[in-house]
């Protein structure tokens, strides 16, 4: 097949894209009423131009009312060379329905804390400052409200930012055992490294946070990993409760045994 299919909860993640170029099918009436962001009329004009253009490995998302005939076009894209073309799967309604969705699972005073930090309320893995997300940030303010809305909306508790730190990271900054406890539920991954080595096991040692070590240990954390520089969580603790804490864990035979 010449080009892919998206469902709707995917598309906020392409758009960050910033060379990426939306084509909507629909009659003009329909686009005046409402459209994606950066949509472009497919009319003539624009596909010239776009067939004309030599940057064949841009991505081009493709929608039309329902999904069905912006496949035709999708295929045509693929013809003439473009290499990443998707088609929105239920077309604009899909769209509507799910940006729907997401004004209902988010309560108001959510989005308007979304909106107040700079986040596009309607892709909730969204980036700002250092490739921070929603999530990121409500763990970090120790949010347990905004991080459990979030997440029944879909949010990635395992998206990372640019120093690959995850949700469960910044719950820990925050020493909220409470939003560890949830987000380990919810699948994070507690053994994420991030671009130093470290997990979050070590930096809650090395960062004294003995509520968040805790949490972590109980919710079954690896307590063998180590960063680039060869310290696991034991040789990090920065205080005298978690050596004390954490000096049995590493003497059981499974960690001996790992070790």
């Amino acid at each position: 097949m010449s080009y892919e299919s998206l469902l709707a909860e995917q598309v906020p993640e392409l758009l960050q894209q910033a060379d990426l170029v939306v084509l909507d099918t629909r009659d003009p009436h329909s686009f005046a009423q409402g459209h994606l962001p950066n949509a472009k009329p497919a009319d003539d004009a624009n596909m010239v131009r776009l067939i004309r253009d030599k940057h064949k490995a841009r991505p081009v998302l493709v929608y039309c009312y329902h999904g069905n005939s912006s496949r035709d076009l999708c295929r045509l894209l693929g013809g003439f060379g473009y290499t990443q073309v998707y088609n929105l799967e239920g077309g604009w309604q899909a769209w509507a329905s799910y940006r729907d969705r997401l004004e209902v699972m988010l309560s108001a005073p959510t989005t308007a804390w979304l909106s107040a930090l700079g986040f596009a309320v309607d892709n909730l893995n969204s980036r700002i400052g250092n490739g921070m997300s929603p999530l990121m940030l409500a763990a970090q303010h120790a949010r347990a409200d905004v991080v459990e809305e979030l997440l029944r909306a879909g949010a990635d508790p395992n998206h990372t930012n640019d120093d690959g730190n995850a949700a469960l990271w910044f719950a820990c900054v925050s020493n909220a055992p409470e939003i560890i406890q949830r987000l380990a539920v919810q699948g994070a991954d507690l053994n994420n490294q991030n671009v130093n080595g470290a997990t979050c096991l070590i930096y809650a040692a090395s960062a004294g946070k003995i509520e968040a070590v805790k949490a972590l240990v109980a919710a079954g954390a690896d307590l063998s990993i180590q960063t680039l520089d060869g310290f696991n969580a034991l040789d990090s603790a920065a205080t005298l409760p978690i050596l004390k804490y954490l000096k049995p864990c590493y003497a059981t035979p499974q960690t001996e045994q790992r070790l």
